[in-house]
């Protein structure tokens, strides 16, 4: 990997990390898990979560919302949610393909 895409993954793990964290508040055991894990494991597990969580509210609620929210708004309003829709839709599902991704980089130097 390029510098700067290694300086952005160990950008985009330690913001995960300080949200894990935040998460955990005063449990002490996750607050040690969380620790122990290296910035792949976590880059990992909030890609996961993200698209598990993200991918049935952009691909199901989010669409079925609009769709009746549409005979109610003005259509040039509503092109643009459709529009800003489908951004969200590319984006859970580049996030859910770098989930993917990094599972198995992660399989395949473990097995090596």
């Amino acid at each position: 990997m390029g510098k700067g895409l290694l300086e952005c993954k160990h950008f985009a793990a330690e913001w995960l990390r300080a949200f894990e964290i935040k998460r955990a508040g005063g449990n002490i055991q996750r607050l040690d898990e969380i620790a122990d894990f290296n910035d792949d494991e976590v880059l990992r597990r909030g890609l996961w979560m993200m698209s598990i969580v993200g991918g049935p509210i952009v691909y199901l609620v989010l669409p079925f919302t609009l769709s009746i929210l549409q005979t109610f708004i003005w259509v040039q309003l509503t092109a643009i949610l459709w529009t800003l829709l489908k951004i969200a839709m590319g984006l859970i599902f580049a996030i859910f393909a770098m989930a993917v991704y990094f599972t198995f980089l992660q399989d395949r130097g473990s097995a090596g």
